[in-house]
């Protein structure tokens, strides 16, 4: 801890030099002044904790320079000398915020003891006046991480979550960036680009991929430590004409591993403080956690809408995306047609070669369906040994077509095995999901009954 340091100003040379004399030997650093104005001159250059001050000086009131004291400098306390005491000089002096007032010549120590109380209760102040800013920071930063919290807790979008982050971070006003960055994910060696915002084409054009060690990002990602640079011109994110800017590069990480980087756009040569990497660094915590929560919510959807076996959409999905296709239709007034088909004597099939051999021919078909038909259609495991195809924008003849042409496909694949179809358009009398799927049903069985590996409209 730092010596405390009491400024004399007194025009008395003999008690400047006793006064210091005994102040040095009591452990104090001191500051000597013979005047108000050399006193003033010598706090505008050093710091000091207390101030004895001669009433009467030479050049101007004590009680004056008490004044100016206290308005530069309120945290320093004050003591007044004077070998004229009056009591209406000492009242006045403390109502100006001395913090006592003695007679000369002073007693030793009295003098210490007041000299100690006065530097103590300067201290105090200090301290308090520390922990009040301490405090203030804390709750800054917690509100900050609260701030982002909810900001998380709002979305289970990946590109929504950079966003509210963004401008949650911005809100609390804890250092100055712009709404601008982007997001990336660890894949493998890499990272790619996963999101992003305000960021032109020229500045995303050489962020697809990051390889390890490339680059500020890359770099970031290899070592997993954040970084911070001034002014890059175009780099990072961007080449000419963008404008200089700093960067803010936050590896995100949950136990140890990054998964990504945070890369915030700020304005050039910005002053970063260790207080807002540290909660930068709470921020990207936050967001790794948050990740790896989106990555666990996207494969749980994923594999509760689509099938183990085959890779396709299941039935659940179909419900959901039928809705979608009925509805685009009936208001564009575009065409829409679904088939719905199924393996002939499938049980047969399995019966002969095992169910191992029959789960194979379930995903040939699945293989086939998928490179016979349009990257527009939708193609799904409607149960069993039975799927469903939705052919936007797609008529009655079209959508006869398609299916002759699925049914040629297995039949050619050589192993005596053959699919009959049942198609189906929307129509005036037929605008309802379940009816729409009724209908398609009911064509299938009605290509079952008339000899199966044939194609029945509805």
């Amino acid at each position: 801890m730092d010596r405390p340091r009491i400024l004399i100003i007194d025009d008395d040379p003999g008690l400047r030099r006793t006064l210091g004399d005994i102040l040095r030997g009591k452990g104090y650093d001191l500051l000597i002044a013979e005047s108000g104005a050399q006193g003033l001159a010598l706090l505008a250059q050093e710091s000091a904790d207390l101030v004895l001050i001669d009433l009467g000086l030479p050049d101007m009131p004590g009680l004056e320079v008490l004044d100016r004291v206290k308005a530069a400098h309120p945290s320093i306390e004050a003591i007044i000398l004077t070998g004229n005491a009056t009591l209406d000089s000492a009242i006045e002096a403390t109502n100006r915020g001395a913090f006592s007032y003695l007679l000369k010549p002073c007693a030793i120590d009295p003098l210490l003891l007041q000299i100690r109380r006065a530097i103590e209760k300067q201290q105090t102040r200090e301290k308090m006046t520390r922990d009040s800013l301490e405090l203030q920071k804390m709750n800054t930063e917690l509100k900050a991480l609260y701030s982002v919290a909810q900001a998380i807790s709002r979305t289970i979008n990946l590109e929504e979550l950079l966003s509210e982050v963004l401008r949650a971070l911005i809100e609390t006003e804890i250092f100055s960036f712009e709404i601008k960055g982007a997001v990336f994910l660890v894949e493998g060696e890499e990272m790619r680009l996963a999101a992003f915002i305000s960021l032109s084409e020229t500045e995303l054009e050489p962020c697809g991929e990051i390889c390890s060690g490339e680059c500020l990002c890359g770099r970031a990602f290899a070592t997993g430590e954040l970084v911070v640079t001034g002014n890059c011109g175009g780099h990072p994110l961007g080449s000419p004409p963008v404008q200089p800017h700093g960067h803010i590069l936050v590896p995100l990480q949950t136990a140890g591993t990054v998964l990504g980087l945070l890369n915030l756009y700020i304005p050039p040569e910005t002053e970063v403080n260790d207080e807002t990497l540290r909660l930068l660094a709470a921020v990207a915590s936050q967001m790794g956690i948050a990740i790896t929560n989106i990555r666990l919510y996207e494969e749980t959807r994923d594999s509760s809408l689509h099938d183990p076996l085959t890779g396709l959409a299941n039935r659940r999905f179909m419900e959901i995306q039928l809705d979608k296709s009925l509805e685009t239709a009936k208001r564009y007034q575009d065409p829409l047609s679904i088939i719905m088909l199924d393996i002939d004597h499938f049980k047969k099939y399995n019966d002969t070669h095992g169910h191992q051999e029959g789960d194979k021919l379930l995903v040939r078909l699945a293989e086939i369906l998928l490179r016979e038909v349009r990257k527009a259609d939708y193609v799904f495991r409607y149960g069993g040994e039975e799927f469903l195809i939705i052919l936007p924008e797609t008529g009655p003849d079209q959508a006869e077509e398609t299916a002759e042409r699925l049914r040629r496909a297995m039949e050619a694949m050589g192993e005596g095995v053959t699919i009959s179809l049942g198609v189906v358009s929307l129509s005036g009398s037929l605008q309802e999901k379940d009816a729409f799927i009724a209908a398609a049903d009911t064509a299938l069985y009605r290509a079952k009954e008339k000899g199966r590996n044939r194609v029945e409209v509805g």
